[in-house]
This record gives C-alpha cells, structure tokens and sequence, in this order.
C-alpha cells in the first residue's frame, strides 16, 4: 500500500537505477505486487538498457496518450506492462518509458490521471506497491502531479558538491509545491549513493532534508541495471542488492507511516464543555 516516486537532477545520481533495484528487491507480503512505472518526460531506458531490448512488441508509457483520450487509460495500462518477475508471476512488472521525449508534450493531461490510477492500485485485490521513476526532470512541470500525489517523494543524490547544487533547486521546487496544495512537505527525503567527499550529514544538510536511505556504489552492479549483460552470481549478491532490500523495506515502512498519519482525525481543540466532562468523570 505505497506509491514512491524517486526524483533525480544532473550529475548523474543514478535515479532509474535506484528506482529498478527498488523494484527487483521490493518486499511483498502477502501475495502483494509491484510495479515500477518509467515516467521520466525525457524518456525511459530501462527497455534498452536493463532488457537489452528483448521484449518484443510495442509497449510502453507513450500508448497511454491516446487510451486517455478514449477514456480507455486505466484498461489499457495493463496491456503496456512487462514481467520482470523471476518466474513468471507476474508480481514485479514494469511500465516502459517514452521513446522519444518529443511524447512527452502528448502526456500533460495524463500525468494526473496516472497518479489517480497508482492511489487506486494500492487498494485492489491484490493491492499494488507502485514505484514512479521520475527522472532528473519529471518532479517538475506537468509530470510532477506524480510527486505531488506520491506518499513519499526519494530524491536521489551522490556524496558530491555538483550533485547536492543540482538537487538544491529541484527540492526546493517540490517543498514548494507540495506545501501550496496543503501537503506535508516531510515525505521527502533523501537516497544517498555513497560516492563522493562529503558525508551524508553534510548533504542532508545542505539540501535540509532526512536521509530515507543509503546505497553502496557498486559500479559493477549498477553497470548490470543500466545497461544489461549477465550478472551472474554477483548481481544477486552484490551489495548494491542487499542494501537495495533494506532501502526497499524502509521506504515502504515510511509510506505506511505517511498514510496512516493521514488516516488518522485530526487533533480537535478542547472546548470548555470536554473540559466539564472530563471533570465529571474524574469525579464518578
């Protein structure tokens, strides 16, 4: 019961990466499922990278356009997703980016149709974990009703001055936003790939935001997740993966966290009459 969007800027901090391992280690109780949608408005490169280009067929974020248009969107969402699960279970899937960003310019009204459709996901049986690859530019513009709607919005950065400079303005671009529609702009945080001179308290410092979780730099691993081949034995248990498991399962815990504190009545000021009933009881 989640929806996390990961959100990146320049400099190379790993977002799509970050977010397929999330996805490969995402934990799933219950008979549960996942599903990692690629919606970078500068386009998608899990299909030709992570997949090698494998998958046959046309499918993809980009066919949404038109079932939007026929009010067909949340039927056909699920003819554009791929398996990425083991054995065939169907319980990881992916939804493949744009092919070109020039798409992107067809998607402004989907965008939060898209983000109705993941809240929905989280409740069906089997319920839905969704997590949203946002790319260096898609917390911004039309695209960021994604991380408006999120649960929990994971900006990711290195341990480095240009890419804790390039993060700074987009998070303060979503603080702002998310505070003008009346959201809590706690639910963001920080995935901190652990390459670079400064500490992580310097960063989330800097950017004055918590520090959700922390990944290994694991160029081997990574190098699998970006651009296929055969990890053999390694990817399984490289530390890129087992820290991917822990991140997984603390932005999860988060999630629920920040819906249940939703969930949960407001605090109502106590009037002069609670007070005289309270006194009341006190006296029985």
């Amino acid at each position: 019961m989640a929806v996390i969007a990961f959100a990146g800027a320049s400099g190379g901090p790993g977002v799509t990466a970050t977010a397929l391992a999330a996805l490969l280690t995402w934990p799933l109780p219950q008979g549960r499922r996942a599903i990692l949608a690629e919606c970078d408005p500068d386009g998608g490169s899990i299909a030709a990278g992570y997949l090698e280009s494998r998958i046959l067929g046309d499918y993809g974020l980009h066919n949404l356009e038109v079932a939007h248009r026929r009010r067909q969107l949340d039927q056909e969402f699920w003819y554009q997703l791929i398996d990425l699960s083991d054995k065939d279970t169907q319980d990881r899937l992916l939804l493949p980016g744009l092919t070109n960003p020039a798409q992107a310019a067809g998607l402004s009204q989907v965008w939060q149709r898209l983000g109705l459709l993941f809240e929905q996901l989280q409740t069906q049986d089997p319920g839905y974990d969704v997590l949203v690859d946002l790319g260096r530019s898609g917390a911004t513009g039309t695209a960021g009703a994604l991380a408006r709607s999120a649960d929990i919005v994971a900006v990711v950065v290195r341990r480095t001055l240009r890419s804790a400079s390039a993060a700074k303005p987009r998070v303060e671009a979503l603080r702002a936003a998310l505070e003008v529609r009346g959201r809590d702009s706690g639910r963001l945080g920080l995935v901190v790939i652990d390459d670079g001179d400064f500490r992580p308290r310097d960063i989330s410092e800097q950017l004055q935001l918590p520090i959700f979780a922390t990944l290994p730099h694991d160029p081997r691993a990574a190098q699998v997740l970006s651009h296929g081949g055969d990890g053999g034995r390694y990817f399984g248990r490289s530390a890129l993966l087992r820290e991917a498991r822990v991140m997984s399962e603390q932005l999860r815990g988060l999630a629920v966290q920040e819906q249940q504190r939703l969930l949960a009545p407001a605090a109502r000021p106590q009037t002069v009459l609670d007070r005289m009933k309270g006194a009341v009881n006190a006296a029985r």
